[in-house]
């Protein structure tokens, strides 16, 4: 591995750790309302996907792995454990659990549309391009090189993009999870993420792979 990473690299494992930041704080709720029973369910998924830590550097992490490897590894690994996680509660606890998740997964994402005004320090009004340009470095959505989010439509007042494929799914079903109810998460999460940016920004997912949709199309607007 190169001795020296650089800001892309960086910019990647900010993003990985977003994943993961989301998926503890969906721990800690499902914690608070089934108590011992979730931490039972948590061990065992945390004994097949092991627990990240997130302080960890990076270059630690990575070792002696080629970098793309590497961070594509620590990828799959937050993804599969979100969604394993995810699953066994849906599982267990049905739509009562889904829509736990689903709320603290829009709850999460308010929280990092906030942070992210804070660290790129954005002043005024947040509008609806600059809330895609900043969800950019938050939401983990493949490798550069992979085909992600495409900006459709860019104007201050609404911004769409698309996908022609989820590099998440894979991941998802690997783990047992609803490839529906994944999605689900993570667009909510995306709608709180606007809200965070700008209470005026309305997020709308108005095509999805996962609902049967041959593509995905999301968009910001100023409400």
């Amino acid at each position: 591995m190169s001795l020296v990473l650089g800001p892309v690299h960086h910019w990647m494992y900010n993003k990985i750790k977003t994943t993961e930041a989301r998926e503890a704080s969906v721990a800690d709720v499902l914690k608070a309302k089934y108590g011992q029973e979730a931490e039972d369910i948590l061990n065992s998924v945390y004994e097949k996907y092991p627990c990240a830590k997130p302080d960890t550097p990076l270059e630690e992490l990575l070792g002696d792995m080629p970098i793309h490897a590497g961070i594509q590894e620590l990828i799959i690994k937050a993804e599969t454990r979100e969604a394993a996680t995810v699953a066994a509660f849906c599982e267990k606890y049905g739509d009562e659990a889904k829509d736990l998740i689903i709320e603290t997964a829009h709850d999460n994402g308010v929280e990092f549309g906030k942070k992210a005004l804070e660290e790129k320090q954005v002043s005024g009004d947040c509008d609806a391009e600059k809330a895609f340009e900043l969800i950019q470095s938050y939401l983990c959505d493949g490798m550069p090189c992979d085909r992600g989010a495409q900006v459709q439509e860019e104007a201050a007042n609404r911004t769409t993009w698309d996908h022609t494929e989820c590099v998440h799914e894979q991941y998802w079903k690997d783990a047992g999870a609803s490839f529906e109810t994944m999605c689900d998460m993570v667009n909510s999460w995306i709608s709180g993420f606007g809200e965070g940016t700008n209470s005026k920004i309305k997020h709308t997912r108005e095509k999805a792979i996962a609902i049967g949709d041959s593509d995905c199309l999301n968009s910001f607007e100023l409400s």
